[in-house]
């Protein structure tokens, strides 16, 4: 019996395999058994099968799901949202955690997702307090690269202070703004604005 056929067998008695994965396993052996060996790419899938049924891995697997929660939840949302407006790291995880709330990311996907730099700073701006209210009056700064231009400094009025954060620059909490003269609103960011003295 070949060391490769050992393995395989090893995997085949642990109680945690589902149909699916026993399958794979026995029609591994299979070929293992009939060519004496398995090809590079038989053998790699089989090593990421076998690390996955690890009982010290499923122990771990369940050691995080059970210390999951609502507040490691919320940062999740947070962070897929912010994937989504800035395509295309983590574009088809970041949907599905949008559709399914209750799914619990594998504890490495988790830190590579919420744990950066870049979503911290977005985590950080929506725990801090809007810095204008809804209904007071604002100025667009002149200074800085608002992307709409002709409202550099315009005086406007704050509709909404709310909404999902795509930039993790300092100040980017979204702000929808209504300029004096003006019958449309627009989306800009707290960076780009400052508070009317007049």
């Amino acid at each position: 019996m070949t060391a490769h056929q050992t393995r395989i067998e090893k995997l085949l008695t642990n109680p945690n395999l589902n149909e699916s994965t026993r399958s794979f396993a026995e029609s591994l052996l299979g070929n293992c058994k009939k060519w004496g060996s398995l090809t590079t790419k038989q053998w790699s899938a089989f090593e990421r099968m076998e690390a996955r049924f690890d009982p010290e891995v499923i122990a771990a697997r369940k050691d995080w799901n059970d210390a999951w929660n609502e507040d490691m939840a919320a940062k999740l949302q947070i962070a897929a949202k912010y994937y989504l407006k800035n395509p295309p790291y983590f574009g088809e995880v970041a949907a599905k955690i949008i559709e399914d709330i209750t799914y619990i990311p594998s504890e490495k996907l988790y830190r590579k997702m919420v744990e950066n730099k870049f979503v911290q700073k977005v985590i950080t701006t929506y725990n801090m307090p809007p810095a204008y209210s809804a209904g007071s009056l604002v100025q667009v700064r002149k200074s800085q690269q608002c992307p709409h231009h002709r409202l550099k400094g315009t005086i406007a009025l704050v509709v909404t202070n709310e909404g999902d954060i795509s930039s993790a620059a300092k100040g980017g909490r979204p702000y929808t703004i209504l300029p004096f003269g003006s019958d449309k609103t627009y989306r800009v960011e707290e960076r780009w604005l400052k508070r009317h003295k007049g």
